[in-house]
């Protein structure tokens, strides 16, 4: 899967117009106040996403625009957009809709980053924030794009899936940093990488849990090792994901 979805995304640079994607505004959202450090106060980021390659639809008919608007107001405190098409049915315009919107909370870009012109094409779709992956950027090119993204006051969230992938975020600098909990190729969930990888984040630096996050018990366990968590499919898949949302974090 991940070899078709790169194929797709460096299809998608290439039709990138560079000098359309410059000169955008900063952004003034910035996730790390929605975030904080210090493991004190646990915050969630809300995934929006049509489909995935592992639960099918969410729903149908799913607006991710509404559906945002009430997570919002039920507490959410940032909108991770998944805007990979193939597998997770989103788009940029998903990201223009919600900041046409007017949302007040950061917008972070979920997609597969592999060259600095997408942090670009983010920033002026309204992403806040945008994901990236040490295992698509290498050397010093993971580097480069938080400094990249940090120019247009966007935060680089580096999400990692394993050990050394972290020592990688760490070396980097990175000031969030996001744990995955899925296999990205098989779709198996293992809460335990959280649970084996946050303590070795600095209180300094804000730590995420991701994915596949689905029940309060799997929230307790987490709660304490890390700043925030990440729901997607625990709330798009229910008739009223405020409500859940509530459920999930004891609210």
């Amino acid at each position: 899967m991940l070899d078709q979805i790169l194929q797709d995304k460096r299809a998608e640079v290439a039709k990138l117009d560079e000098q359309l994607l410059r000169g955008v505004r900063p952004s003034a959202r910035d996730v790390t106040y929605a975030i904080g450090t210090g493991r004190t106060d646990l915050v969630v980021f809300v995934e929006l996403k049509r489909r995935d390659p592992w639960a099918g639809e969410m729903r149908p008919g799913l607006d991710l625009v509404a559906v945002a608007g009430r997570l919002q107001d039920a507490g959410a405190s940032a909108l991770v957009v998944d805007t990979e098409s193939r597998h997770w049915g989103g788009g940029r315009d998903d990201l223009v809709a919600l900041e046409r919107q007017g949302m007040q909370i950061p917008l972070v870009r979920n997609d597969f980053i592999v060259e600095e012109l997408q942090l670009y094409e983010s920033r002026r779709a309204g992403a806040d924030s945008v994901f990236l992956r040490p295992a698509l950027l290498d050397g010093a090119r993971l580097d480069s794009a938080l400094r990249v993204a940090a120019s247009m006051h966007m935060v680089g969230i580096v999400l990692v899936d394993s050990a050394p992938e972290l020592e990688r975020a760490l070396e980097a600098a990175a000031p969030v940093i996001a744990i995955s909990n899925r296999d990205l190729e098989t779709g198996r969930i293992d809460l335990g990488k959280t649970l084996a990888l946050a303590p070795r984040v600095p209180a300094s630096r804000a730590v995420l849990s991701c994915f596949g996050i689905r029940t309060p018990d799997d929230v307790r366990r987490l709660r304490d090792c890390v700043d925030g968590i990440c729901l997607g499919t625990a709330l798009l898949q229910t008739a009223d994901p405020a409500a859940r949302l509530a459920e999930l974090v004891g609210t």
